[in-house]
């Protein structure tokens, strides 16, 4: 599988499991995920190679909640 086809359906899934606090958009080579919410300033990069995440990049150094706690939860399968 492809990495575009990855991403896609990794954003899927987590979009599946982490709405409505959390949404998440595929790209090339990583998956940004975004607050719903336009007052709350957190959004996350989930870096993936080779069908597998490598790393998860929190860019504003937010306070870490029960979602990112969720996320980083789900995402363990696809290390």
């Amino acid at each position: 599988m492809n990495t575009i086809t990855f991403n896609q359906q990794l954003s899927d899934k987590l979009n599946k499991e982490l709405n409505p606090e959390l949404f998440s958009t595929p790209g090339k080579g990583e998956i940004t995920v975004v607050a719903n919410e336009k007052k709350d300033l957190r959004e996350y990069r989930i870096i993936t190679k080779d069908n597998k995440v490598v790393d998860v990049v929190d860019a504003y150094d937010a306070d870490h909640d029960a979602a990112y706690q969720k996320m980083m939860d789900f995402l363990k399968n696809y290390r």
